[in-house]
């Protein structure tokens, strides 16, 4: 796609740039040891090396009351925003959505959870992300004016039609609908109210 497209170009909101900080946890525990009518586990931090979460759940698992106890689950999570961790799910997945949400906040936990957390898609967070906007339609009219679109699109009507050129109206709301069912862009829902953008060829 044309690196030009506006529908995937980054339009900023200077009143959204503050997201609240995630700490992301897991609470891990034994099967064996829940199976027996016990819980045995421990919270976690979950933004941390893969290597750093599997000693922790070693430890967890080296002091079960089952001396052969080796299989473990995810029981409990916090801090990990929109994104829902599974119970079985691998801890390098854990580990690398959780540090994605620590360094860049709820947007990162909504773009994990748009594709379901594939680790593939996940480096590209930051190409991908076109900004926290009050809607769709925001987020198309920032566009337009800091890229300039608006300016050239009204220059060049102006120079075609002289006067009637301030009867030109852009739609952008229509302009941002039609981004949104091409498929060109992705968009996720702030609890708070407003939404994030991404755009789906980073």
């Amino acid at each position: 796609m044309n690196e030009h497209d506006p529908r995937t170009e980054k339009a900023t909101n200077p009143e959204r740039e503050q997201a609240p900080r995630l700490h992301p946890k897991v609470w891990i525990g034994s099967w064996a040891d829940y199976n027996d009518g016990r819980l045995h586990g421990n919270w976690c931090d979950a933004a941390v090396e893969t290597e750093t979460l599997w000693a922790d759940v070693q430890a967890i698992l080296a002091t079960s009351h089952d001396l052969a106890a080796e299989d473990f689950g995810i029981f409990d999570h916090d801090g990990f925003g929109g994104y829902q961790p599974g119970e079985s799910d691998q801890l390098e997945h854990v580990a690398t959505v959780a540090r994605g949400i620590a360094e860049h906040g709820p947007a990162f936990a909504a773009y994990a959870e748009l594709h379901d957390g594939d680790l593939s898609m996940l480096s590209s967070f930051t190409d991908a992300y076109l900004g926290e906007h009050e809607s769709t339609v925001a987020w198309a009219e920032a566009f337009m004016d800091e890229s300039g679109a608006r300016e050239t699109i009204e220059r060049m009507a102006q120079e075609q039609v002289g006067d009637l050129a301030r009867y030109v109206h852009i739609d952008t709301e229509s302009w941002a609908q039609d981004a949104w069912l091409s498929g060109d862009v992705a968009v996720a829902h702030r609890p708070e109210g407003g939404v994030w953008i991404f755009s789906s060829n980073p």
